[in-house]
């Protein structure tokens, strides 16, 4: 149970750094391209859709327990980003499969690495 709490935690902060990661870039992109070169309400909705993509697949990875299938569904997210916005937009196409693959491994790593932490010091029976 409680590595479950752990992955919770890890996971939804990630879903969170998403968001401020996502509000910060989009200014920059801004300035540095001047502006956006797609206007419209399908591409806004797109990266919502985006997001709760990504934030849907990070709950599920909290109940998975084998780390091979973790990946295999990280790797199904980037390619599903991927082909949803290439060829149309490829800048976007890049950026988010990064900023989402990379949130979710790095949530990954980080919840198994606090969960073996936490299980090696459940064993020793050493709890503050």
């Amino acid at each position: 149970m409680g590595s479950r709490l752990i992955g919770l935690a890890v996971h939804s902060l990630a879903c969170v750094l998403y968001i401020v990661l996502n509000n910060f870039a989009v200014p920059v992109y801004k300035q540095l391209m001047g502006g956006l070169t797609s206007r419209g309400v399908a591409i806004g909705m797109g990266m919502y859709l985006v997001f709760y993509f990504f934030a849907s697949l990070n709950l599920v990875l909290v109940f998975i327990n084998r780390l091979a299938i973790k990946f295999g569904v990280a790797i199904f997210m980037m390619l599903a980003i991927l082909i949803y916005l290439l060829p149309q937009y490829p800048v976007r196409a890049m950026a988010y499969c990064a900023l989402a693959g990379g949130l979710t491994l790095l949530a990954m790593l980080v919840t198994h690495d606090i969960s073996a932490a936490f299980n090696r010091q459940s064993e020793t029976g050493c709890r503050p």
